[in-house]
């Protein structure tokens, strides 16, 4: 459960990170301010009550899925989203990850989203680490993320990406040339 709300947070904050255009590629983009990044959540109040939903943090979900799910069928394969991520990817870039020898972008896909282990994922698979996350965000638990609420969760995940990026600017410092 950790290790999903890791990712989860990780993936999360990446994409608040690059921008709003998480699907778009983000190649020679800058990395958003935590105010942009606030504002950008804020974003999903599509009702304009002031807090967002777990509703509406999952529309945008919904939308991504069916992008993904080429075929219409109601699940995405490992295939699926290997196309999909290579679409968005410069070319020297996948070149680079090949070389790397790492895997798929489908593997990986299946690996943390399956978790029935069918193969596939379904829309309620895929909607799982956005529904854990707003749990985090929605720290009153009263079902709504208000302001004040995704200013502090972004604030936390903004400093947590800064200590991880120093550690590891640390560590390839420290490793002989």
């Amino acid at each position: 459960m950790q290790r999903v709300l890791s990712f989860t947070v990780a993936a999360f904050c990446g994409a608040l990170l690059v921008g709003p255009a998480g699907a778009q590629s983000t190649h020679g983009q800058t990395p958003m301010e935590p105010s942009a990044a606030v504002e950008e959540l804020l974003k999903q109040d599509t009702d304009g009550d002031g807090k967002v939903s777990l509703e509406e943090t999952l529309a945008p979900q919904k939308e991504r899925f069916k992008e993904l799910d080429a075929n219409g069928d109601g699940v995405v394969t490992g295939e699926e989203a290997s196309a999909a991520f290579k679409a968005q990817i410069p070319p020297e870039v996948l070149e680079k990850m090949k070389a790397q020898g790492m895997p798929e972008p489908g593997e990986v896909f299946l690996k943390r989203l399956d978790s029935s282990g069918d193969g596939k994922v379904d829309l309620a698979e895929f909607g799982e680490p956005t529904a854990m996350t707003f749990k985090v965000v929605d720290a009153d638990g009263d079902g709504f993320a208000t302001k004040p609420e995704i200013e502090a969760f972004v604030a936390e995940m903004f400093k947590r990406i800064q200590e991880r990026i120093e550690r590891m600017e640390q560590e390839q410092s420290a490793t002989p040339q």
